[in-house]
């Protein structure tokens, strides 16, 4: 185990303005620490920067899934060290699948497993407890639902609610819908009222080459946050899935949603190449997470410079000259109260939680699993 402590002290003056959401704060300190994980001799999946991964209840292991032997190994945060290994199945009747693109602590300790072939829940011996059957469930109108969200996340054990993302391609459309496992159930709600993934889809007249932002789809607090990659704007559900409101807030450090381009006139894939770089240029916005010691939520966002030098021949983008990230801090209300520039990070894009009042980051450091720590 490996550790670099530093001290940043950052003298920050802003207006005070009695705006609700906004607050006065002047010098932010924060410690950062740089630790390495004990891998034991295990080849750990670093890859997609472990987004494939989630924490238990008590936060104090993460599970983070290894696709080179279909498994999740247990990384102990407290000591820093893989403590265990779970084996899972890809196919037969404990089978998750082969691919597998997302994974979820629920209570009890089992886990919520998203696949190729949709998702169900096991527990950590691999055993299948139940199977989520989206298809078969009463959706609009009474009909059967007919297909299975993209991304998944869910909530509860006895009475499981899961929360999907179905997107429309052909009208560049994005829904929020609701199943309830018990009533057998799909409730749907809008969650582009702003057009923030709508008005940021590239599309050129190949049908098969298409850019679409991210929608965020979390469990944090007991609700269910729903958010942008190129807009600010955050919606809210308990954990029934009921709407609670829709935030907006104005971020001082970037924009709070990138300016469209050319979209409507893109013809050829290099168009298509130059219009993302510009959004990318612009600002994207990451997930928001729960710090549930010091009752705050993070989010960090980035922006970044190209240099007009491609790595290889056939890279979509340019290299990166360089990325800012920024880390915003809400309150338990989600008013906005902090904004900071973070040199040491090197992205929004990966792996990020909160744990023991502190924000972890992954960080890939020579092919070790490694974060950095933020105590602010």
């Amino acid at each position: 185990m490996m550790r670099f402590l530093f001290l940043l002290i950052l003298s920050i003056s802003m207006s005070c303005q009695n705006r609700k959401g906004e607050v006065l704060y002047d010098d932010l300190s924060y410690l950062i620490d740089t630790v390495i994980i004990n891998s034991k001799g295990r080849l750990l999946d670093l890859d997609l920067d472990i987004l494939k991964s989630d924490l238990n209840e008590e936060k104090s292991s993460i599970f983070l899934y290894n696709k080179f032997d279909h498994s999740i190994d247990e990384i102990n945060l407290d000591d820093l060290e893989v403590v265990s290994n779970y084996s899972f199945e890809a196919e037969g009747p404990n089978g998750t699948g082969e691919y597998i693109y997302d994974i979820y602590f629920l209570e009890n300790a089992s886990l919520f497993i998203k696949s190729s072939t949709g998702s169900s829940v096991f527990n950590i011996n691999g055993e299948l407890l139940e199977k989520i059957d989206w298809v078969n469930a009463l959706g609009l109108d009474s009909l059967a639902y007919g297909q299975i969200p993209t991304y998944e996340v869910a909530i509860g054990s006895s009475d499981l609610k899961v929360f999907g993302l179905t997107y429309d391609q052909s009208n560049s459309s994005v829904y929020f819908d609701v199943l309830s496992v018990q009533d057998n159930s799909v409730a749907r709600y809008d969650i582009d009222t702003e057009k923030s993934y709508h008005d940021f889809v590239l599309k050129i007249d190949d049908p098969y080459s298409f850019l679409d932002p991210r929608v965020y789809n979390m469990s944090e607090n007991d609700y269910i946050i729903v958010s942008h990659q190129f807009s600010s704007e955050i919606y809210l559900f308990n954990s029934a899935g009921k709407p609670v409101r829709t935030i907006n807030y104005s971020p001082k450090l970037t924009s709070s949603r990138v300016r469209d381009f050319n979209f409507k006139s893109l013809s050829t894939y290099g168009q298509l190449q130059d219009e993302y770089q510009k959004l990318l240029e612009q600002v994207r916005f990451g997930p928001l997470v729960w710090d549930d010691v010091k009752k705050r939520y993070f989010r960090l966002s980035a922006t970044r410079i190209f240099s007009n030098i491609r790595k290889e021949e056939d890279a979509f983008l340019p290299e990166i000259k360089e990325t800012k990230v920024f880390l915003s801090v809400f309150d338990a209300d989600f008013n906005l109260i902090s904004e900071l520039n973070v040199p040491e990070l090197r992205s929004e894009n990966v792996k990020y939680f909160a744990k023991d009042g502190k924000l972890w980051v992954f960080q890939n450091l020579l092919d070790e699993l490694g974060f950095i720590v933020l105590d602010i």
